[in-house]
Parts: structure tokens; C-alpha cells; sequence
């Protein structure tokens, strides 16, 4: 599949699969997976199989997105090693998080892309495994800073505004004087009046065949290291009506970074300019033909170009053409230069190189050849953009127009130092946007120590004119802000993957963090601060990003009826009478509270809950009797807690004959009730001789056949008592029988003849025949016939070890 073409379906592939195996995982989880071990040894050994294959799997992807980065890989060895090793799991995943946002920032236009290296003069593994070893060895890294070298030294410390390196203004509308501004009103953008003014010529609203590219092969690339090289260059570019012209940059070893290279092609020639030499802002010359209105530039992503050419060279451009822009306006699938070579040149660009050390001198062939490729294509890549965009405008909505118009706005931006704010983190370098771009949940020390650390890191790179990244990586300054080591020890085993630059400082950095933490127990929280910068300067995080919020209470969810009265509520499309919603977002009904009734339309009268009224023993004797073979109590017993009130007559099906008895005084009765179906089982034979059923079993009517006179159990009845002794006489006879059968077992036992170990026969070495007897072949001993003879179940000692937990049945 072409991802370039086609990533939607391939998106949509990727999606279904990651919530086919959520859900798998998911139900996994709640399987009972002890259990099924414990019952299939296949089954074990096949989850064990299963875990080993995820963990190699693991342990390769978590190699393979560390490779180019600072952080060590886990090697994870168990599930045990997954817990332990968690927070560099976590740390490698961020890593990751954090290229992809840039890369989506770069894909989208927001930020032109980056130059960093981790080293000087090496590429990085991903690189030099296409380019192979000998790349590395057959160029020296770079060992002094080009910048140091410049005419013009670089000052850091310099927080004053930024004025323009331009020294005159060819092709000038307004005088350069009158333009530029001075330091107390700010200064302008010299070549704005330009830009505005500036009227396309009639070929870019126009349709003509695209004019061919000549093979790159074909010829070699024109490398300009000098100023009589950049003069004669200059002569040849004013010929042109179009050129294409690209920039590489590098940021990893200077503060505000620096252009390395810049490559201009025309329809017939390419060049090379080298512009880390010393003269570099003698390159002004080039304003001649980058302001020339009757020379169409072409770029590709210029939002950074632009910025980086004032800066360093003191350039500018006029009529600026962007494909970037163009290929919004076309809602190409893919908005990169890469995406661009491959559809209309059928080029594919080695963007592993991208991220060289593009101060490298001499530079490599391949390092050549990419910074080539990104302009020998474009001029060919405009002419079929600009077809497209022609065919696609309409009356209403011209496409060429909307480019044009982007265009100029990435040519008026003007360079401004960044000044670093500590109290509020705001600018392109603060504390405010790293902190935006992640989920963190700092109290107040931490967020103190994350502050004095970014500032510090920020200092740091000023002085020794660093990236920021070289001296302290974004993922670095949070894990310090966690932890917040006291000491050079406890720096080592909280934040790993420290470079050595930190080392040198590390007492310094830790004399920081002492102070903020002490200083953060009476700051300000990460909530109260980021809703400061949202009141006052209006700025948001991005979605899913940001400090996490404190936890609240689940909202009531609305559905059905109850969401209908909220829509209503929210419209204003209900009167007074209309529930309201408070602000967690409930309903606020006026529902009267029920009252607890008195009385019951099925059980009568109801007495009040807090009330505890003296039992009716009567009653509740009655209806005991009815459904349990209860004693049978005297008629004239006095029930001296009974109330007063009088009871309704009993129906003539429900009377009974309750036989009168000797009674205990009521102080010292005690019953008891068991019910007869929490009973054990008995067999039927020990039922018959130890309980008679008579005596326990109600009759289907609710009396018992215990009713009877002569077999009630009462003190001195004659046929009671034979009961009794009858019963004693079985449970005799039945013990004594139980003790005649076991002596006679054990006399059996000990009359059996041992066995006699050295005269019967081998079984590892037995006759090669079988003996005679009575003219019958002697039976041999099998020692596994019996083996085969029933089932056994799975073997426990080679299934995985029975873990706590519930226990449940297959599942058909």
C-alpha cells in the first residue's frame, strides 16, 4: 500500500486493529487465567509461550525508538521487570510523544524543520545504517565553532530589539531610511512596502505544459565558498524568471542556531552556497535578485526561511511562491517536500539525512546530494501545482489567489530577539510552552524547581552559546522537576541519561534546586498560574495537553427525558416552572418529600420506624405454631407484656387443639429452632435407626402426627420412654457391630504373609519364558496394566503453579 496515497485506509486499518486487541486484552483480563492453568497443562505452556513472545516484542520496540535518543532502554525480562523498570518505559514512551508532535507540527507548517545532531560531525544510528561505517570515519567532526570564526560575534546577552543587518535596498520603493524605524519606536520590516505592492506576474494565473527536469545525474552541483563565486552566481540568477531555493539550518550547538547551507536552482544550473563563511553577511549581494520583482521564488515550508535569512544574512524576498500552501489548497494527502518529489518527480528524498551536522566542511557526497535534490525538483513540482490550482479555482474561490496571499505573509515576518521571561514563561523559548505540552501534575515545589531549572538551562546556553537541547534535554528538565535531587547522588539515581555537560554543573544545578524547592513551599500552583496566563494573555494548551486537572466529582449524565428538559433549560424554552440546573450540573426539582405512612393498605396500621413497641406473644405464638411443631403450651399462661387491645377470632379452619403441659417458670424456658432444610443428608439407613421421622415430620396441613397423647414428648409418658430405650438399644447394636467388622479386619491384616522382595522376579531384567504350571502359560505382571484403567485428570506437577483467586467452570 502507498501510505503517501492512500493513508486514510491505511489509518483506518491501524485504528480497527489497536481496538481489535484492546478488546482482546480486555477480556482477557477478566478471565481467570489461575485457574485455567491449573486445569490444562497444553493451555500453560501455551500462555507462557505467549508471554515470552510479547516481552521480545517489547524489549525490540522499546530498543528500536530509543536508538537515536539519549534514554536506555529497559531490558525486561519477566512481568516482575515490566513494574520495576516502569518509569523508563514511561520515559522512552514521552521520547517518543515528543518527536511525533514535532514531526506533526512540521508536517502541518506550524515550525520549519529542525537540524539537530547528538553529536559534532556524526550522524545519527539511523543515518549511518544506511550510509554505512566508513562515513563516520572518513570525515573528522567538526572541532571549533564556526560561529566563533564570524565578523560579526554573537551576543546572547543582547535583550535590545533587533535591527535589520540590511546595509542597502536594491529594487526599493521607500528609501531604506525611511522604512527601517529606529530603537525607540521598534524597528520595521525594511522591504514591507514591497512585499505589500507586490503584483504576481500574469504567468502564475496561467496554464502551460510543465517544463522537464534534467536527470540529476546528468550534471553536478556548483559549490560557492567564496565571494567572487556568490558575484558571478548572482549574474547568471538575474537571467531567471523562476528559481527554486531551500535552506539548511542547524540548532544543536548554537542558541539561536545558524544557517549552514543554501541551495538555489534554476531550470538549468543548481547551486551550493557555503554560509558559515566568516563574510557571510557579505551574501547581501544576493537582495539583488531576492527582491527583483520580476523573479518568481519558489520555496517550500518558508515560514522559518524567512526568519533564519534576516537573521543570519540580512535577506529578504519578494514574490515569494510557497508550495506548502498550494498543497493545502489542494488537500493533498501529504503536505511535505517528500510527498511532493514522489508524486511529481518520482524521486524518493533520503530524509535520514536531515537531521545531519550540516557544518560538516568538506561536505559528504551524500550530504550533497540530499540538499540538492530539494530544489533540482522544484521548479517542476511549481509548474504542475500551479496547472492544478488553476484548473481547481472557480469564480468564488480563486486557489491561486489564497496561495499568493500566504505567501506574502510568511515574506513580512520579522525576526525579534527572544527575551526569556522567568516570571511568566511566555516566548518561543519560555517555560510556559514546554509546560503546555504535556500532561503534568507539579505541586508547588516541583513547579518552583521546574521554573528555576528552564531558566537555568536557558542561562546556561546563552553563556556557552549552546543549544538548549545539548544542554539539558525537555524530557531531562521534567524528570529533575520530579524528583528534585538534593545531592550529586540522588542527581544520578533519579535522572537518568544525563549528558556530560550537566555533569561540569551539577553543583550548580543542584544549589538551584535547594533554593526553588525552599522557595516553592509558599509559590504559586501550576493551575493558578496557567489560569492567570489564560485570563490575562489569552494563551490555551492545546487539546490533551497541559497539567492534569485535580479530580472531581462525576456530573450527573442526562439521557432521555432528562436531557430533553436540559436542551430546554439551556435554550430559554421553558417557563418558571421549568426544573433549572445548578452548577454541577444537576437538576433542581421541586419534588415533595414522602413522608412515612402510618398505615398499609396490605399489613394494616405501620408503627413509626424509631418506635419499639412491646410484642404480641400471642400472635406471634399462633403463627409460629402454624408453620413449626412447636411445643404445645397451657391455655391459662399469663402474658403480662400482651397489650390491651383485643384480637380478632381465629377461623375455624385455622384452630387447633393445643394440648396443655407442665411449664418452667418463663424466665428459665429455653427452645430452640433449626430448620429442617439447612439439615445435613443422612442416608435413609441412618435416618430409620437414629431419628424417628414421626417426631419431626409435620403433616401437609401444618400438624404432627406428634400430637398424639401417647407419643408426645413429655416428662413421664410410658410410650415415650420405650422410644427412647429402643433407640439407645440400636445405636448400641450398631456400634458394636462396627467394632466386631474392624477387629476382624486388622486380625486379616496381620495374618498376611509378607512379600518376600528377593525371591520374586525382576522387573527390569525378567524371564525370557514364561514357567509351566499345570500345562498353562504363568500370567506375567504387568506394572502399567493398571495405568490405563481410569482417567487421572492433567498432572499437576508440570502444570504452572495454582494461583489465589476464583475459581469458575469452563465456558461451553
Amino acid at each position: 500500500m502507498d501510505l503517501t496515497a492512500d493513508f486514510k485506509t491505511f489509518q483506518g486499518q491501524i485504528q480497527t486493529a489497536l481496538v481489535a486487541v484492546t478488546r482482546t486484552a480486555g477480556q482477557v483480563a477478566n478471565e481467570d487465567l489461575g485457574f485455567h492453568r491449573s486445569s490444562s497443562e497444553k493451555l500453560s505452556r501455551s500462555l507462557d509461550r505467549q508471554n515470552a513472545h510479547l516481552l521480545r516484542l517489547t524489549n525490540k520496540l522499546l530498543k528500536a525508538v530509543s536508538k537515536d535518543t539519549s534514554n536506555k532502554p529497559p531490558t525486561l525480562q519477566n512481568q516482575d521487570g515490566i513494574d520495576d523498570n516502569w518509569r523508563r518505559v514511561v520515559d522512552v514512551v514521552d521520547d517518543l510523544l515528543e518527536k511525533a508532535d514535532s514531526a506533526l507540527d512540521e508536517v502541518s507548517g506550524v515550525l520549519k524543520r529542525q537540524s539537530p545532531a547528538p553529536q559534532d560531525g556524526t550522524l545519527s544510528p539511523k543515518q549511518s545504517g544506511r550510509v554505512g561505517r566508513g562515513f563516520q570515519r572518513a570525515f573528522a567532526p567538526v572541532t571549533q565553532k564556526p560561529q566563533r570564526l564570524f565578523d560579526r560575534k554573537v551576543n546572547n546577552a543582547d535583550t535590545a530589539p533587533f535591527k535589520p543587518l540590511l546595509q542597502n535596498k536594491p529594487h526599493a520603493i521607500v528609501p531604506l531610511e525611511e522604512c527601517i524605524g529606529d530603537e525607540q519606536t521598534g524597528y520595521k520590516h525594511p522591504y514591507a512596502p514591497e512585499i505589500e505592492n507586490y503584483t504576481y506576474p500574469a504567468s502564475v494565473y496561467q496554464i502551460k505544459d510543465p517544463l522537464p527536469f534534467s536527470p540529476p545525474e546528468d550534471g553536478q552541483p556548483i559549490f560557492i565558498d567564496t565571494e567572487e563565486g556568490v558575484k558571478g552566481m548572482v549574474q547568471e540568477l538575474k537571467q531567471a524568471t523562476e528559481i527554486a531555493i531551500d535552506l539548511e539550518h542547524n540548532d544543536q550547538r548554537s542558541y539561536i542556531g545558524m544557517v549552514c547551507l543554501m541551495q538555489i536552482s534554476t531550470r538549468e544550473k543548481d547551486w551550493i552556497i557555503d554560509t558559515l563563511k566568516p563574510w557571510r553577511e557579505n551574501l547581501q549581494i544576493l537582495n539583488e535578485v531576492f527582491a527583483d520583482p520580476n523573479i518568481l521564488k519558489v520555496f517550500h515550508g518558508s515560514n522559518m526561511d524567512m526568519i533564519w535569512l534576516q537573521r543570519d544574512l540580512g535577506l529578504y524576498v519578494v514574490g515569494l511562491f510557497d508550495t506548502y500552501h498550494a498543497s493545502i489548497a489542494l488537500q493533498f494527502p501529504g503536505k511535505g517536500l517528500k510527498h511532493l518529489l514522489e508524486r511529481f518527480a518520482n524521486f524518493e528524498a533520503q530524509k535520514q539525512y536531515q537531521t545531519a551536522d550540516w557544518r560538516i566542511r568538506p561536505l559528504p557526497t551524500e550530504l550533497v546530494d540530499y540538499a540538492r535534490s530539494d530544489t533540482h525538483f522544484l521548479l517542476n513540482i511549481y509548474d504542475n501545482i500551479r496547472n492544478m490550482l488553476v484548473e481547481a479555482s472557480t469564480p468564488n474561490d480563486n486557489l491561486i489567489d489564497f496561495v499568493l496571499r500566504e505567501s506574502k505573509k510568511e515574506a513580512l515576518q520579522a525576526y525579534e530577539r527572544p527575551v526569556y521571561d522567568m516570571e511568566t514563561g511566555r516566548g518561543p523559548l519560555g517555560w510556559l510552552g514546554l509546560l503546555m505540552q504535556r500532561s503534568v501534575n507539579f505541586n508547588p515545589q516541583q513547579f518552583a524547581v521546574f521554573r528555576a531549572v528552564h531558566e537555568w538551562r536557558d542561562r546556561k546556553a546563552r553563556e556557552l552559546d549552546e543549544g538548549l537541547q545539548f544542554i539539558m534535554s525537555n524530557n531531562m528538565v521534567f524528570q529533575v522537576a520530579e524528583s528534585m535531587p538534593m545531592s550529586a547522588f540522588n542527581f544520578h539515581a533519579s535522572c537518568r541519561g544525563a549528558t556530560k555537560n550537566i555533569m561540569g554543573y551539577l553543583p550548580e544545578l543542584i544549589e538551584i534546586i535547594k533554593k526553588a524547592k525552599a522557595e516553592g513551599l509558599e509559590g504559586k500552583s501550576v493551575q493558578e498560574v496557567l489560569k492567570h496566563s489564560e485570563e490575562v494573555y489569552g494563551i490555551v494548551p492545546r487539546p490533551g495537553r497541559g497539567p492534569r486537572k485535580e479530580k472531581r466529582e462525576p456530573q450527573t449524565t442526562f439521557q432521555g427525558l432528562g436531557a430533553t428538559l436540559r436542551e430546554l433549560a439551556a435554550s430559554g424554552g421553558v417557563d418558571a416552572a421549568t426544573p433549572t440546573l445548578n452548577s454541577d450540573g444537576a437538576m433542581e426539582l421541586d419534588v415533595p418529600v414522602a413522608v412515612r405512612s402510618s398505615a398499609s393498605h396490605l399489613w394494616g396500621n405501620v408503627a413509626p420506624q424509631y418506635a419499639h413497641l412491646p410484642a404480641d406473644a400471642v400472635t406471634a405464638i399462633d403463627a409460629l405454631a402454624a408453620v413449626l411443631p412447636l411445643a404445645a403450651a397451657t391455655a391459662d399462661t399469663t402474658l403480662e407484656e400482651a397489650p390491651s387491645q383485643s384480637l380478632p377470632e381465629p377461623t375455624p379452619s385455622a384452630t387447633k387443639t393445643v394440648p396443655q403441659k407442665q411449664t418452667a417458670p418463663k424466665s428459665s424456658e429455653i427452645f430452640t429452632l433449626k430448620e429442617l432444610s439447612q439439615s445435613k443428608k443422612r442416608k435413609a439407613a441412618d435416618v430409620d435407626e437414629d431419628v424417628d421421622v414421626d417426631m419431626i415430620a409435620p403433616t401437609a396441613n401444618g400438624s404432627s402426627p406428634a400430637d398424639d397423647a401417647s407419643a408426645s414428648p413429655l416428662p413421664n409418658n410410658p410410650a415415650y420412654e420405650a422410644q427412647r430405650e429402643a433407640k439407645k438399644q440400636r445405636k448400641a447394636e450398631k456400634k458394636a457391630r462396627k467394632k466386631a467388622e474392624k477387629d476382624a479386619a486388622e486380625a486379616a491384616a496381620a495374618a498376611a504373609q509378607p512379600f518376600d522382595y528377593a525371591a520374586a522376579e525382576s522387573l527390569l531384567k525378567p524371564a525370557a519364558q514364561a514357567t509351566q504350571q499345570d500345562g498353562q502359560t504363568a500370567k506375567r505382571m504387568n506394572p502399567f496394566a493398571k495405568a490405563l484403567d481410569a482417567s487421572t485428570g492433567a498432572r499437576r506437577g508440570k502444570m504452572g503453579k495454582e494461583l489465589a483467586g476464583k475459581s469458575m467452570t469452563f465456558k461451553s
